[in-house]
């Protein structure tokens, strides 16, 4: 649905519609997150939690990495649309400039869905509270987790 989504935000951009292809640069950021919040098993029902989903996937890879990036500015990219959908405040660059955002977004979740989760080391209180809100379950910090915290059942898993 996410590259459905993209592809549709081209033709409303091409129809002269920049609040649909808003509308549906930001859907095609939410089922992308939603899809691999899926495949971890992490909630991913409000924009919080999408956040979240962002946040652990990014430090995950390293946060200064260009994946990592992609995936800050497509999330930033998919709410700023989300809010013009209601508002109707962006300009035709604005739009340009997101779908070439929403496409790498969306095609780092992608390559992220086709390989395993990464080893993940809670070192900061942030990161237990963001696996907290993820799955439900508060690592101690310190702890490992060999497959990221994906489909977390409060146990940690070692390699």
């Amino acid at each position: 649905m996410s590259n459905h989504y993209l592809e549709q935000s081209k033709v409303e951009l091409q129809a002269g519609d920049l609040v649909q292809a808003s509308e549906k640069l930001s859907g095609s950021v939410a089922t992308a997150l939603k899809a691999i919040a899926q495949q971890r098993e992490w909630r991913h029902d409000s924009h919080a939690l999408r956040h979240a989903v962002v946040s652990q996937l990014g430090t995950e890879l390293g946060p200064s990495t260009p994946s990592a990036q992609a995936l800050y500015q497509g999330r930033d990219a998919g709410d700023i649309h989300h809010e013009s959908f209601f508002e109707n405040f962006l300009y035709e660059d604005d739009v340009l400039y997101a779908i070439e955002a929403t496409e790498s977004f969306v095609r780092t979740i992608e390559q992220l869905m086709d390989l395993p989760p990464r080893p993940f080391t809670v070192a900061r209180p942030l990161d237990s509270h963001r696996i907290a809100q993820l799955t439900g379950y508060e690592p101690d910090l310190g702890a490992t987790d060999a497959l990221g915290f994906a489909n977390f059942a409060g146990e940690v898993r070692e390699g």
